[in-house]
C-alpha cells in the first residue's frame, strides 16, 4: 500500500522483509525438516570458532537435563519416606539430595551461560571473517554485480544470525534434553504418565506457537511502517543540508506530524496483536484446564484404583509443570531456529559463491624489472550483459611511458585499465608482462582511482596502506608525502601524521577534496610499484595544482614507471608518450598528441571542442 510520504519507495532490506515472511507463512513440519542441517552448519562453525566454549556448553546443557531428571527421582524419594513414616526427619537425606541435584543444575546453567556468552560473538566474528575475505578476494566483475549486492544484503544479515542461531541450537539442546530426561523419568515410574503428560502440555504448546505466529504476522505489516517512521526520526536529527533546510523553510512540524501518523499506524496494530494474543490465550487456558482436568481426574483413578502411589503422583504434578515450560521453549526456539536459518542459507550460498569466483594468484611475479605489458585482441563483456564492453583491444605499454586512455563516458576506458591491471580477466584474447600470462600479480600494481577511498584512519595509514609491508620506520613516507605535495597537508593537521581522518570519530578531522587527492597521490608514490594507473587522478584539484600533479607523474615516468592516465581534460595529456582513443569498446586511434591532432579525427574534434568550452567560459 502507498504511503503519502514515500509513496511505495522505502522498503525494509529485501532479504530480511522476505525471510521473515517466510517465516510467518510456514508449518511445523517444514520447520522440522531443516533442522538437521542448520544444526551441523551451527555446529561446525562453533567447533571451528571455540571448540572448547562449545564443549563446555553442551556439557552444562547436558548436566542440568540429567541433575532436573535425578531431582524428580530424589523428589519422589522424598515425598515416599515422608508418606510412609510421617516424619520429616525419614525425608531429609532424600531433600539433600534434592537440594544438592538444585545446586548442580544452577551451577551448570550459569556455566552454559557463560561459555556460550564466549562462543556466540566468536562465531558471529568468524563468520564474518569468512564472508569479508571471500569478498575481498572475487573477482571484481562478481562483486560488482547488481544481483550480488541484493544476495549480499541476506549474507551480511546471516553474519548475525550466525550469533542467534548458536545460541538458539544451544537452549534447544538443553531444552530438548531436559523433555527426553523428565519424560525418561516419568515412564520409568508409571508408564501411564507419557500419555498424561503429553494431554497436559499441548494446549500450553498450541499457545506458545500461535503467539510466535501471531507476532511474527504482526512483524511483517509492521516492515514497512518502522522503516519510514525511522527514517523520519534519522532525517530530523541528523546535521548537514537536511538540517538546514528543515529549519530554514520550517519543515520540522511537517515532517512530525507524518511521524506521529506511521507511530499511531504502529501503536494500533500492536493494540490489535495484543487482543489477539488475549483470545488466544484464554482459548489456550480453557484447553489447558480441561486437560488438567482430564490428566488429575486419570491420576485419581490411577491411585483409588491401587495403580499409583501418592508420591508418584506428586512427582508427576510436579514433573509435568516442568516438562510444559521445557517444551513450550524448545518449539519456541524451533521457530527461531527456522527464521534464523533463512539468513544463513544467504550468508552461505554468497560465501560459496565468492569462494568459486576468487581471484587465483598468478604462477609467476612481476619481479624488481620494469615490464613491458602487451594486450592483443582484448575482449571483455561484463557478467549478466549481452554487449561487450571492450572489443579486439590491442596495446603495448613499454617501461617508463606514459599512456593516456581518452573518450566519452562509456566508452571503456576505465574497463581498459581494470584488464590491463589484473582487476578483470579477458573474454577473449590475451594480457601479458614480458611476453608471459600474469593475470594476478598484483605486487607491481598501483591505482589511484576518481572515487579513491577516503580511510578514516590516521594520515600515517591513509598514505602507508600503499604498501603496508614497508610502513616501519623511514624516510619513505616523508618522501611520498613530499612527492604528492601532501607535506604540507600533514603539517596543517592537529597532530600531524598521527591526526585522525574521520570527522564522525572523536578528535577526528577531515579534508578537502585536493588534499585528499595529495594523499592518494602519495599513497600511490608509495607503493612504488612498476604500473600507475590514474582514473580522473586530478578531478577535485585546481589548475595550478593539476598542473603540478601531471608534472609529478611524468617524473615517474622518468624514473621508470610505466603511467596510465585516464582523463576528460585533454589539455593534460599533452605530453604523453601515446594517447589512445576509445569508443564503443574499440580504440579508434592512437598516437602523440601532436600526430593525433594533425590526423583531424575524432581526438582533433574532441580537443577543439574543449578548447572553446573554455574560451566561452574566460571573461
Amino acid at each position: 500500500m502507498s504511503d503519502p510520504l514515500f509513496g511505495s519507495g522505502i522498503r525494509m532490506n529485501g532479504a530480511w522483509a522476505t525471510h521473515v515472511s517466510a517465516a510467518a507463512e510456514t508449518g511445523f513440519l517444514a520447520t522440522l525438516r531443516t533442522v538437521p542441517a542448520l544444526t551441523r552448519f551451527t555446529l561446525g562453525i562453533a567447533w571451528a570458532a571455540d571448540r572448547a566454549a562449545l564443549v563446555a556448553a553442551g556439557v552444562a546443557h547436558l548436566v542440568r537435563a540429567v541433575a532436573a531428571a535425578a531431582g524428580l527421582v530424589a523428589v519422589n524419594h522424598a515425598l515416599a519416606a515422608l508418606l510412609a513414616s510421617g516424619r520429616v526427619a525419614a525425608a531429609v537425606p532424600a531433600l539433600l539430595v534434592v537440594a544438592a541435584l538444585a545446586a548442580g543444575g544452577s551451577c551448570a546453567q550459569a556455566l552454559a551461560v557463560a561459555a556460550e556468552g564466549r562462543l556466540a560473538p566468536r562465531v558471529q566474528r568468524l563468520a564474518e571473517e569468512r564472508l569479508l575475505d571471500g569478498v575481498a578476494r572475487a573477482e571484481l566483475a562478481v562483486v560488482e554485480d547488481g544481483a550480488f549486492h541484493r544476495s549480499l544484503a541476506g549474507a551480511q544479515l546471516g553474519v548475525r544470525a550466525t550469533e542467534q542461531l548458536t545460541a538458539t541450537v544451544l537452549s534447544a539442546a538443553g531444552s530438548l534434553a531436559g523433555v527426553v530426561a523428565v519424560a525418561g523419568v516419568l515412564g520409568a515410574l508409571h508408564p501411564l504418565l507419557l500419555p498424561l503428560l503429553l494431554l497436559a502440555v499441548v494446549p500450553q504448546a498450541w499457545r506458545a506457537m500461535t503467539v510466535a505466529r501471531l507476532g511474527h504476522a504482526s512483524a511483517v505489516r509492521s516492515l514497512n511502517g518502522n522503516r519510514q517512521k525511522q527514517v523520519l526520526a534519522d532525517v530530523l536529527v541528523e546535521r548537514g543540508a537536511a538540517a538546514e533546510e528543515i529549519r530554514v523553510h520550517g519543515l520540522a512540524g511537517v515532517l512530525l506530524g507524518h511521524y506521529r501518523r506511521l507511530a499511531r499506524a504502529l501503536e494500533a496494530e500492536r493494540a490489535r496483536l495484543a487482543r489477539v494474543e488475549a483470545g488466544a490465550g484464554l482459548l489456550a487456558d480453557a484447553a489447558g484446564g480441561l486437560a488438567t482436568a482430564l490428566a488429575f481426574a486419570a491420576l485419581g483413578w490411577l491411585l483409588v484404583t491401587g495403580r499409583m502411589d501418592l508420591s508418584t503422583a506428586g512427582t508427576s504434578i510436579l514433573a509435568v509443570t516442568r516438562v510444559t515450560g521445557l517444551l513450550t521453549s524448545v518449539l519456541l526456539q524451533g521457530n527461531g531456529l527456522y527464521t534464523h536459518g533463512l539468513f544463513v542459507a544467504d550468508y552461505q550460498r554468497t560465501v560459496q559463491r565468492v569462494t568459486e569466483h576468487a581471484i587465483v594468484p598468478g604462477t609467476t611475479t612481476a619481479g624488481p624489472a620494469p615490464a613491458r605489458i602487451e594486450l592483443r585482441d582484448v575482449h571483455f563483456t561484463y557478467p549478466g550483459s549481452d554487449h561487450p564492453a571492450l572489443s579486439g583491444v590491442d596495446l603495448t605499454l613499454r617501461p617508463g611511458e606514459v599512456i593516456a586512455l581518452v573518450g566519452v563516458n562509456g566508452s571503456g576506458k576505465s574497463t581498459l585499465a581494470r584488464l590491463i591491471a589484473g582487476l578483470h580477466r579477458p573474454s577473449r584474447g590475451t594480457v601479458t608482462w614480458n611476453g608471459v600470462d600474469l593475470p594476478r600479480d598484483f605486487s607491481q600494481v598501483a591505482w589511484i582511482a576518481q572515487d579513491f577511498p577516503r580511510w578514516p584512519f590516521t594520515a600515517r595509514h591513509n598514505v602507508t596502506l600503499g604498501r603496508p609491508s614497508e610502513a616501519g620506520p623511514g624516510d619513505r613516507l616523508e618522501r611520498a608525502a613530499a612527492f604528492a605535495g601532501a607535506d604540507t597537508v600533514v603539517a596543517g593537521l592537529p597532530e600531524g601524521w598521527d591526526t585522525l581522518l574521520a570527522r564522525d570519530f572523536q578528535g577526528g578531522t577531515d579534508l578537502s577534496g585536493g588534499q585528499w587527492q595529495r594523499l592518494a597521490l602519495a599513497r600511490a608514490h608509495f607503493r612504488a610499484a612498476q604500473l600507475l594507473i590514474c582514473d580522473e587522478p586530478t578531478a577535485a584539484l585546481d589548475p595550478e595544482a593539476e598542473v603540478e600533479s601531471f608534472t609529478r607523474l611524468m617524473d615517474l615516468a622518468r624514473d621508470g614507471q610505466t603511467v596510465v592516465l585516464i582523463t576528460h581534460r585533454l589539455g593534460s595529456v599533452r605530453y604523453a608518450d601515446r594517447i589512445y582513443v576509445l569508443d564503443a569498446g574499440a580504440v579508434v586511434e592512437s598516437g602523440t598528441h601532436d600526430e593525433l591532432m594533425a590526423r583531424g579525427g575524432r581526438f582533433a574534434r574532441m580537443y577543439a571542442a574543449q578548447q572553446r568550452q573554455y574560451a566561452e567560459r574566460t571573461p
